[in-house]
């Protein structure tokens, strides 16, 4: 047992800031509870608001990976279980699985709860073979869109039949289980052979069919309320769930990015590239596995990280990325067997002690837990949570409680003092604020249009340069090559111009929003002073938190301009530039329209709406403050008049 709660340190003491943070907010919802019971009736709705918002918070971390870079076996370290998730997956089918660590939003009696996709999401498969066939139809390969179909239909074939009857059952449902067990977890999110799952093996069973995964974890050595996702990256079969995966990234505020130290010295993987360069990069770790495997451990990261500071370099990262390095085997190790380590993964740990090996497992297990990297890795990732959406909740939640305490002494103290018998009655007093919020609204809705107008106009001006620089590069590579070679034109500047033009956007909508809130509180205090004789302090009202717009995750979808390969070339024989131009050009804004597509009405358009939806918000709280107010002043004036009559 003492060697166990030794091992377990090194996650006790690498969530130890995360857990510290916990305690600060549970001192902060109890805060809120006792105001709440005060039982001050206008604010009750806003103290309960609050409260769901300490409720909901749970952090979550993405983990993503190149093939065989160790991720599984370095998420089993991160939750100090060596065999938790299967580490030997086919990448290409694995499922996005959520791990979370005592989680207080956990279902009643569910430890494991698995999603399905539903028949729409099938059937499309089928129809088109899914974004792959997709991609493949729009840049004109009929034969090679067709052939993604035949093997989707194949997969669908193989995938019915294998499940019979209980295939319809499960579309569009999930299952749940009261307990976590290694061999349910591996039916669902672990491919396995198709031949052993075709002759009755259980491994893989409903891997093709399960669309997520929701793990709940509650061990003491773990900090409360946070959720580690396991993505399967965007490269899966047929991309059947690239964006499911991408929406995981985009909800996560932190993101490891795991890279083999082998693959790390030559290039890093383009779909991991794509994705970092359409997060922020301060929310990015890379974390260099498997160092175990090197000859010298030591003197190899010094090359290995200057290797991945040039590729960032070139895609226009700077230096906010971290890199780390270490072993999730050697942590596996610490965590297990650690007489079992391998003979060659033994000697590159004896390397970071002069070439020294110890016989004395206590010390060999310390020496691979210390090497694993696995602590500064935990330290890194929580300081970035508490940094950023811990942070977040915190100020957010004390601007909420500053207006709600400041509104509350207005009400029992100026309107108090004020005296004055109100001129409007309860319902003139609503109607005032009702055409107050619909005038903002308006303006801020009009503001909110021209925005949007201008970053469509502006994603377009990107599209078209973009498609003027790949038709110069392609003409100049054939004027040079003529057909022969490889050549691509990397759509990374287009993605980075699009991802500059939605920041700058959300940016001004943020300001819009100000802008409304300001509108509000003076069109509320114009009303108090004019029809209550109340006037409030100046810097008393805090305007609420707007939502942190960050970088869409669809800019790091794949196209098919990202595929390796001389498909360009079948525009450019024969001669005929003119119709090779106008055909490239076409298959270029047919790939790249949809990103436009996606950036206006699935990102800019709820952020808009979820701007409004505060601002509503905002308008109706004041109203109620605004009603407190009059109802004090009616008090007041009563009071007023008994004093009278009784002196």
């Amino acid at each position: 047992m003492y060697e166990a709660n030794s091992i377990f340190n090194w996650h006790r003491q690498g969530y130890q800031e995360l857990n510290s943070y916990w305690e600060t907010l549970d001192q902060l919802e109890t805060a809120v509870r006792d105001f709440s019971d005060a039982g001050i009736g206008f604010v009750e709705e806003q103290l309960e608001h609050v409260l769901e918002k300490i409720e909901a918070f749970e952090p979550t971390v993405s983990v993503i990976g190149q093939v065989k870079a160790g991720k599984s076996t370095l998420l089993n370290a991160l939750i100090g279980q060596s065999d938790f998730l299967p580490s030997d997956v086919n990448p290409w089918t694995s499922v996005v699985t959520a791990l979370h660590t005592n989680s207080r939003h956990r279902p009643h009696a569910t430890r494991a709860l698995f999603r399905f996709f539903d028949r729409e999401e099938w059937d499309r498969l089928v129809a088109t073979g899914g974004r792959l066939g997709e991609m493949a139809n729009r840049a004109g390969f009929e034969s090679e869109a067709e052939e993604v179909r035949a093997q989707v239909t194949a997969m669908r074939a193989a995938t019915e039949a294998r499940l019979g009857a209980e295939f319809e059952q499960l579309l569009g449902a999930s299952r749940a289980y009261p307990t976590l067990d290694k061999s349910i977890i591996d039916r669902y999110i672990c491919y396995g052979d198709p031949d052993e799952v075709a002759e009755g093996a259980e491994e893989g069973l409903y891997a093709d069919l399960t669309k997520s995964a929701d793990l709940y974890i509650d061990l003491p050595h773990l900090p409360r309320g946070l959720c580690l996702r396991d993505t399967p990256g965007v490269n899966d079969t047929f991309m059947m769930r690239e964006q499911i995966t991408l929406n995981a990234i985009g909800d996560s505020r932190a993101c490891i990015v795991v890279l083999s130290a082998h693959q790390a010295l030559t290039t890093m993987d383009l779909a991991l590239l794509r994705i970092i360069c359409a997060i922020d990069a301060r929310e990015v770790l890379i974390f260099v596995n498997r160092i175990d495997e090197l000859e010298d451990p030591v003197g190899a990261q010094a090359a290995i990280r200057a290797s991945i500071r040039k590729t960032l370099g070139r895609m226009g990262l700077g230096e906010e990325i971290e890199i780390l390095f270490g072993s999730g085997y050697w942590a596996q190790c610490g965590l297990g067997d650690v007489s079992g380590m391998a003979p060659a993964s033994r000697k590159a740990l004896a390397m970071l002690h002069d070439g020294e090996d110890t016989q004395d497992l206590k010390e060999l297990r310390q020496r691979a837990m210390a090497a694993s990297g696995l602590q500064p890795l935990l330290k890194a990732v929580v300081k970035r949570i508490i940094e950023g959406p811990g942070q977040a909740v915190l100020n957010d939640v004390h601007a909420e409680l500053n207006t709600i305490i400041s509104m509350a002494e207005t009400v029992e103290t100026v309107a108090r003092a004020s005296g004055n018998l109100p001129l409007l009655s309860e319902s003139e007093l609503r109607l005032r604020i009702a055409e107050l919020e619909e005038q903002v609204v308006r303006a801020f809705d009009a503001r909110a249009a021209e925005q949007r107008d201008e970053l469509r106009a502006r994603l377009e001006r990107a599209q078209n340069g973009f498609v003027a620089s790949a038709l110069e590069a392609l003409q100049s590579h054939i004027d040079t090559f003529g057909e022969i070679g490889a050549w691509t034109h990397d759509p990374t500047a287009l993605r980075m111009a699009m991802k500059a033009a939605f920041t700058s956007a959300t940016a001004k909508l943020r300001r819009h929003g100000e802008v409304a809130f300001d509108e509000i509180a003076e069109g509320v205090d114009a009303l108090l002073a004019g029809e209550l004789g109340v006037a409030r302090e100046p810097g008393t009202v805090s305007f609420p938190e707007q939502p942190t717009h960050r970088p869409p995750t669809v800019l790091a979808r794949m196209i098919s301009l990202d595929m390796q390969g001389a498909w360009w070339r079948k525009y450019w024989r024969f001669n005929r530039k003119k119709a090779a131009e106008t055909r490239y050009r076409e298959v270029i804004i047919a790939e790249t329209t949809p990103l436009i597509d996606d950036l206006i009405t699935g990102c800019f358009d709820p952020a808009i709406a979820r701007s409004r939806e505060i601002i509503e918000g905002f308008a109706l709280d004041q109203a109620k403050f605004c009603e407190a107010v009059r109802a004090r002043c009616l008090r007041g004036s009563e009071e007023a008049q008994e004093e009278r009559l009784s002196a």
